[in-house]
Parts: structure tokens; C-alpha cells; sequence
């Protein structure tokens, strides 16, 4: 249980900062919980984590992209892990080009379901 004040602090800290602090932040804790995991239960989880990514870029991008495709592609033969980094980055350029509101609405979403899963994995 180590470390849960800290990345308490940390977490509300990047909240006041941004949503998208916050859902960055929310993403590093849930690398160092899954690092301890059962290599099963930390690829479920990442898959949970890629799936919200997914939807959420889906939702507010106009076009796919050849490189982004090929990309995740590549990254999700690797590790779920890797393929959950490569869709953080795509929503990160995804929601650059959107209203700020809607932005901000997204990573709240999906700050919100990253803490979920984070919770449901640290009891």
C-alpha cells in the first residue's frame, strides 16, 4: 500500500493542473500498480485501459491515419501495455485539434475510467 498518499497528492495536483494531467497521471499510477501484477491481470487490465483510449479517440476523430494504425498495430503485437502508450498518444494529438471543452470533457471521461480500474486493482 506504499506510496498511496503520494500519488494521491499527485493526482490532485495534476487534476488542478488539467484534465488531461490528471488522466496522464492517473495512467503512470496504474503502470507502477500493474508492474506488481500477474502478468494475466496486467494484460486484462491494459486491454480495459486500450479499449477506453480507443473509444475516446474514436469518438472525436474525423479520419484515420496510416502511421497511427500501423503504429498501434505494431505496439499491441508487443504488449497491451505498448499498445495503451501508442493510443495515449494518438488521443493526445486527437484532442489538440478539438474545441477545449470538449477536450477537457474527454480526458475527464477518461480520467474518471482510469481511476475506476485503478481502484477496482489496488484492493
Amino acid at each position: 500500500m506504499g506510496g498511496t498518499a503520494y500519488w494521491t497528492k499527485q493526482i490532485r495536483r495534476a487534476d488542478e493542473r488539467s484534465p488531461k494531467a490528471g488522466a496522464t497521471r492517473r495512467i503512470d499510477r496504474l503502470r507502477g500498480l500493474l508492474n506488481d501484477a500477474e502478468p494475466a491481470v496486467a494484460d486484462r487490465v491494459w486491454k480495459e485501459v486500450v479499449d477506453i483510449l480507443q473509444r475516446t479517440t474514436d469518438s472525436h476523430s474525423t479520419r484515420g491515419s496510416a502511421y497511427w494504425t500501423d503504429e498501434i498495430k505494431r505496439a499491441d503485437k508487443r504488449s497491451p501495455k505498448e499498445g495503451a502508450t501508442k493510443r495515449l498518444d494518438r488521443l493526445r494529438g486527437v484532442l489538440q485539434r478539438v474545441d477545449p471543452v470538449v477536450a477537457n470533457r474527454a480526458w475527464r471521461d477518461v480520467s474518471d475510467t482510469l481511476q475506476q480500474i485503478t481502484v477496482r486493482h489496488t484492493r
